[in-house]
C-alpha cells in the first residue's frame, strides 16, 4: 500500500539496470508543505490555554507584542505537550523523511526536518538528518546542523558547524548572516553603521564574546544563538507558523532580536467579540537578558564595571533566554586581582544569600578570567554554597573577570563581570586591595604579617563589612627595592553623600560623617619581586553609608602608586 504522502506523487521506475525512479519534485514539495500546514493547523487548535496578555508591550514589532514577563513567572515552566500533538508531530517527521529521501537536495524539506526533529527534542536525529542526510548546499547543511547542536546546548559543536556553514557562503550572505544592526543599543550602533562588511563580522564577534552569558557554559552561545535565529528565519519564511499568521517583516525581525518562541499557549476568544481566531502566545524557556556589553565595555573591557551591565532592561533592543539558566541575577561579590610572574592570579568571593532563587539549591561556581584575545582561565567549584570564596590564574594581562553560580537543575544563575585592567607599567604598582574579616578587635593597626591564604579564606565575600567592624586590608606592592624605604597613606572617606545631608551637617542638624586617614613608615621587604602587606582598621565610628578606602605608597624619589576599593556600612 502507497504511503500518504506519496499519493500524488507520480513516478516510473527506469528498465535499465535498476537505477532510481524518476521523481516528481513538484508533487512531493507540495505534499511535504500541505501536511505541514495540516500539523500546526492541528497543533494550534491543542495548544494549553493560558491567559491572554493584556498590559504594555515593551516592545511593539509591526503585528506583535513583545513583553519581557518576570524570572519567577510559573508560565515559563511549560505543561507538559498533549500526547495527540506529539503523536501528530511523528507522522509529520515520517513525512518528511520520506520526502527528504526523494529529494535529499531540497532545502525547504531539509530545513523542515530538522525543525521538528529539534522541535521533539531528538537532537542527535536532527543533526543526523543534517549532516548525513542533507544534499543541499554545504553552507545551508552547516547551518542546519549548527541549529540542532545549539538548541541541544551543545554550544562548541554549533560553533565549529556554524564556523563552517559561514567559510562555505558567498561574501554576500556571510555579510548578511553577521549583520546585528537590528540588535544594537544606540551607541553601539553609531560605532557599527560607518563599518565595512568584513570590520562589522569582527565587531559582532567581539561584542557576542565579551557578552556570552556564562563564561563557565560557553563563550560562544550568544554568537550561536545569534545565527540559529538567522537559521530558524530561512526555515519558517515559506512554510506554516504555530501562531497562524502570514510571514512578514515584523516576523522576522522579532525573531532576530528576541528569538523564537520555545512553547505556546492559546487564549480563549472572548464571547461578544466579532474576531474569534483565538490569541497565540510565545514563550521563552526562561526571563530574556539583554548580554550585549555598553561601548564603554566593548572599548575597554578592562575597565568594565558592575554598572556596565544592563541585564534587564525590558526595552532593550535584543533579548536571549539561555536553555541553561531561566534567571541571571547580579552576585554580591568581591574580586580582586595579583601579579604572579607573567600570570595574574584572581581572588573571588560571593554572597548569594539573600537571593531566593539560588539559597538552598546544589550550585556550581566559577571564576573566569577572558582575555582581550579570546583566551579563558577557568576555576571550577561543583560544590559550590550561596557564600564562598575561588581563586584563578592565568597568563592574561587584561580583560574580563567573571563570577558566575549556576543551580544546573533549577536553572538558576547569578554573576558578577567587571574588567581585569592592563597592568601598571610604573616603576612600582600595587595589586587591589582584598578586605578581609579581622577577627582582632584591636584598633588601627599596621604593619602586621601577611598572610595571603588567611585573607583569602576570610575575604569578605561583598561590599558590605560584618557587624564587627573589624576589617584587614591585605595588598601587594611590585618592584620595591630591598630595604627601600616606603611611606603608606590610607585614607577612609565616605563617597555619594547627598547635597541636603551636607548641609544638614553644616547646620549642624545631623552628626558629620566620619572618614580618616593614617601614614606610616617602613623598609620594604620582598619575597620574589613581591611585597605583601597589611593593616587592620576599626570601622566602629563610621556612619550608615558608602565608603571608599585608599592606599596610596611612595617610594624613594617620589616614585608614587595607588589602589582603591569601596565598601559599605549595612
Amino acid at each position: 500500500m502507497m504511503p500518504p504522502l506519496l499519493s500524488s506523487v507520480l513516478f516510473a521506475a527506469l528498465l535499465q539496470g535498476g537505477q532510481h525512479p524518476i521523481v516528481d519534485s513538484a508533487h512531493v514539495l507540495r505534499d511535504a508543505q500541505s501536511a505541514q500546514r495540516d500539523f500546526e493547523r492541528f497543533r494550534r487548535a491543542r495548544l494549553p490555554v493560558g491567559d491572554v496578555y493584556g498590559g504594555t508591550c515593551d516592545v511593539r514589532i509591526g503585528r506583535y507584542c513583545y513583553w519581557r514577563g518576570d524570572d519567577d513567572d510559573e508560565i515559563e515552566t511549560p505543561p507538559p505537550e498533549a500526547k495527540s500533538i506529539t503523536d501528530r508531530r511523528g507522522q509529520l517527521i515520517q513525512s518528511l523523511d520520506r520526502a527528504a529521501a526523494m529529494l535529499p537536495g531540497d532545502q525547504w524539506i531539509t530545513g523542515q526536518r530538522v525543525r521538528y526533529l529539534v522541535d521533539a527534542k531528538r537532537f542527535d536525529d536532527a543533526i543526523r538528518a543534517a549532516r548525513l542526510d542533507c544534499r543541499a548546499t554545504v553552507s545551508w547543511c552547516d547551518a542546519l546542523a549548527g541549529y540542532a547542536a545549539h538548541n541541544a546546548g551543545r554550544f562548541a559543536l554549533a560553533d565549529s558547524l556554524y564556523e563552517a556553514a559561514l567559510d562555505a557562503m558567498s561574501q554576500a550572505d556571510r555579510c548578511h548572516w553577521l549583520d546585528v544592526t537590528d540588535e544594537l543599543s544606540d551607541e553601539l550602533h553609531d560605532s557599527y553603521a560607518p563599518l565595512d562588511c568584513a570590520a562589522r563580522e569582527r565587531f559582532a564577534r567581539r561584542a557576542f564574546r565579551l557578552g556570552a552569558p556564562l563564561y563557565m557554559i560557553s563563550a560562544t552561545d550568544l554568537f550561536t544563538e545569534h545565527l540559529a535565529r538567522r537559521t530558524f528565519d530561512r526555515i519558517v519564511e515559506h512554510s506554516a507558523t504555530v501562531e497562524g499568521d502570514s510571514w512578514g517583516d515584523d516576523e522576522r525581525e522579532l525573531g532576530d532580536r528576541y528569538g523564537w518562541p520555545k512553547w505556546f499557549t492559546r487564549g480563549e476568544p472572548r464571547i461578544g467579540f466579532d474576531d474569534l481566531t483565538p490569541a497565540i502566545v510565545g514563550h521563552d524557556s526562561g526571563q530574556p537578558y539583554y548580554f550585549l556589553p555598553s561601548l564603554a565595555t566593548f572599548e575597554h573591557p578592562g575597565r568594565t564595571s558592575t554598572s556596565d551591565w544592563e541585564l534587564s532592561d525590558p526595552r532593550a533592543r535584543t533579548g536571549y533566554a539561555p536553555s541553561y539558566a531561566r534567571s541571571i541575577h547580579e552576585l554580591p561579590h568581591q574580586i580582586a586581582f595579583f601579579r604572579r610572574g607573567d600570570s595574574t592570579l584572581a581572588v573571588g568571593a560571593w554572597n548569594a544569600g539573600r537571593d531566593t532563587t539560588l539559597l538552598g539549591r546544589t550550585l556550581s561556581a566559577a571564576l573566569v578570567l577572558a582575555a582581550d584575545s579570546g583566551a579563558l582561565a577557568i576555576a571550577r567549584d561543583s560544590t559550590a554554597h550561596a557564600s564562598g570564596r575561588i581563586t584563578t590564574i592565568g597568563m592574561i594581562d587584561s580583560g574580563l573577570v567573571s563570577l558566575e553560580l549556576l543551580a544546573v537543575t533549577d536553572r538558576r544563575a547569578a554573576r558578577a563581570r567587571v574588567g581585569a585592567p592592563p597592568r601598571d607599567t610604573g616603576r612600582i604598582a600595587l595589586s587591589n586591595l582584598l578586605l578581609f574579616a579581622q577577627r582582632a578587635s584591636a584598633g588601627d593597626g599596621a604593619g602586621d604579617e601577611p598572610d595571603f591564604a588567611m585573607a583569602v579564606d576570610s575575604a569578605l565575600t561583598s561590599e558590605a563589612i560584618p557587624q564587627s567592624r573589624n576589617v584587614g586590608v591585605y595588598w601587594e606592592t611590585y618592584g620595591l627595592r630591598s630595604a627601600e624605604p616606603v611611606q603608606y597613606t590610607l585614607s577612609v572617606e565616605p563617597v555619594d553623600v547627598g547635597f541636603m545631608r551636607r548641609v544638614a551637617e553644616r547646620l549642624r542638624f545631623a552628626d558629620p560623617t566620619s572618614g580618616f586617614r593614617i601614614e606610616w613608615r617602613d623598609v620594604a621587604r620582598s619575597t620574589g619581586g613581591i611585597g605583601s602587606r597589611t593593616t587592620r582598621l576599626d570601622l566602629s565610628r563610621l556612619r550608615r553609608g558608602r565608603y571608599r578606602v585608599q592606599l596610596d605608597v611612595m617610594a624613594s624619589g617620589g616614585i608614587t602608586a595607588s589602589a582603591t576599593r569601596a565598601f559599605e556600612v549595612p
